[in-house]
């Protein structure tokens, strides 16, 4: 039930912004007719789900069929946005974070963390793309009305990107679940009880990411020494691409290290961190064949890393090559165009497959 109440006007005006983005897009493309048709075919879909929106936010908070929780605080990360992400934060020892409390949290509940190595946290996945759907199955959301024509259930089963096939969403470490809750781990770097942070490495959460609970890791409760995983996850679990970087680059970040937030006046530890993520980028079949369509077209990839927009071409299904890496701030619009478009190229997917090119599965 949380997350209907949680749907908001900002989300609404996201979808809204997508949609005139994508819109805008493809406007030149298409002769007048088909330009007209397709004008107002995205304005009736816009329009329902902006209605069905505001149905949500109405239905009120019921803690007999749930219960209710408040993050403690978010997570400030190099990374930007879901896409690209990594699936682990061990794969990317080098990435950097920080968890920034709440006011309403007693800087006092850090106290003894910093005598730990590792922090388990717990946290929403909240940049899911199916956040409407996945709603109406929650009890109490489907009016009767509505309940008696359709029976609504969670997606029982999703495609990994490195999979062919469906498998049970509760097999996978798949980002759209029932409840969108995960749970990382995380390298703790220094403990400040001052300004309510934990500084972090080894950390694959976005930009923004509510933090529900923190926990520290001990070895003795949480590893095993005896354990199976499938065949599909033991071959695919040491993959990784090769990424080249192009001459001058390096000297670029020197040049912008001291505008840097998370790797200030540190661009080895900064292109330490781009290539780690970079080198464990999994992407589905179908993404990868269209950014390597693009490579063959002079279009490259766009991924904001930390206050960087980073430039870079597929040539290869594992091959990647880092052209340029310049500010976020120097470039129009800072890079969201290409965010928006990547995005709604993997909500047209997941909707083909009814699986997840979030935050990596598995």
């Amino acid at each position: 039930m949380v997350e209907t109440v949680e749907v908001s006007v900002g989300l609404v005006l996201f979808v809204s912004h997508m949609s005139m983005v994508l819109w805008n897009y493809r406007k030149p493309k298409m002769n007048e007719s088909d330009w007209e048709q397709a004008y107002w075919g995205e304005r009736r879909g816009r329009t329902r789900v902006e209605q069905e929106m505001r149905r949500l936010t109405e239905v009120q908070l019921n803690t007999s069929d749930g219960f209710f929780v408040q993050p403690i605080g978010r997570i400030e990360s190099c990374y930007r946005q879901c896409v690209g992400t990594p699936r682990q934060g061990m794969l990317v020892p080098s990435s950097r974070a920080y968890l920034q409390l709440s006011s309403n949290v007693s800087p006092e509940a850090l106290d003894g963390l910093e005598e730990f190595s590792h922090l388990w946290l717990s946290f929403k996945f909240h940049l899911n793309t199916n956040t409407l759907k996945e709603a109406k199955a929650f009890n109490g959301v489907v009016q009767d009305g509505q309940a008696s024509k359709r029976k609504f259930t969670f997606t029982g089963k999703v495609t990994p990107p490195m999979l062919k096939e469906k498998k049970g969403v509760l097999a996978t470490r798949s980002p759209h679940r029932p409840n969108p809750i995960g749970v990382t781990l995380a390298h703790i770097e220094r403990v400040d009880k001052k300004t309510r942070r934990v500084y972090l490495s080894a950390c694959d959460l976005v930009q923004d990411t509510p933090i529900l609970d923190a926990k520290p890791y001990v070895p003795a409760y949480d590893t095993v020494s005896s354990f199976k995983v499938p065949q599909w996850i033991a071959e695919t679990i040491d993959t990784r691409n090769k990424v080249l970087v192009a001459p001058n680059v390096e000297e670029s970040v020197l040049a912008i290290a001291s505008k840097l937030k998370h790797y200030k006046n540190d661009a080895k530890l900064f292109m330490a961190g781009l290539l780690e993520t970079l080198e464990a980028d999994v992407r589905s079949e179908f993404q990868t064949k269209r950014r390597m369509k693009d490579a063959s077209q002079g279009v490259s990839v766009e991924v904001p890393f930390d206050q960087t927009l980073v430039r870079y071409f597929w040539q290869e299904e594992r091959t990647m090559l880092i052209t340029e890496i310049v500010l976020a701030s120097s470039v129009a619009g800072g890079g969201n165009y290409r965010a928006y478009e990547e995005t709604a190229e993997m909500e047209d997917e997941t909707e083909e497959t009814r699986g997840s090119e979030s935050k990596v599965i598995n």
